[in-house]
């Protein structure tokens, strides 16, 4: 049935990462996070890239203790819940990319809006990318098994 419009279009690029971690997918990311359609997908891939590269070297150490207990990949970590095949380890990867991802490209987005929606998000856009790059790091540290705070004697 033909109804004038198919939705949004997501694209299909693909941000191959180093084997152990998963591959980011632009268009899954530009869907759950709600990136605007009219987003430069180019910058929005690059985005992806530069989260992806910062959340890997921050879990560095934590990819060695996984694969020193045998997982080739985060897939292969006994994590559950479940959904399509995919564990909560990789959910949670995604997730902390896409937030440092989205607080990467607020700036754009605010300028992609119209000029009353735009205004808005750009006045709460650093409080907004406080809150997605805490939400990143809440992530990082359950994937490490960290609380979401903690104390060390110095």
């Amino acid at each position: 049935m033909l109804t004038g419009s198919s939705g949004p279009d997501y694209q299909d690029t693909e941000i191959t990462n180093d084997g152990f971690w998963p591959n980011i997918n632009a268009g899954d990311f530009e869907k759950r996070r709600g990136i605007p359609a009219a987003q430069d997908s180019e910058r929005v891939a690059i985005a992806l890239v530069n989260a992806t590269s910062e959340i890997n070297d921050q879990l560095e150490k934590q990819k060695a203790k996984f694969i020193k207990l045998g997982h080739a990949t985060a897939n292969d970590i006994p994590a559950f819940p479940k959904l399509n095949g995919k564990n909560k380890v990789l959910y949670q990867y995604e997730s902390a990319v896409f937030a440092r991802a989205k607080a990467d490209l607020l700036p754009d987005i605010a300028t992609v809006h119209t000029k009353d929606k735009g205004d808005h998000l750009a006045e709460r856009s650093d409080e907004t990318k406080r809150e997605l790059l805490a939400e990143s790091q809440r992530i990082v540290r359950n994937i490490k098994g960290l609380n979401r705070s903690s104390v060390e004697l110095i």
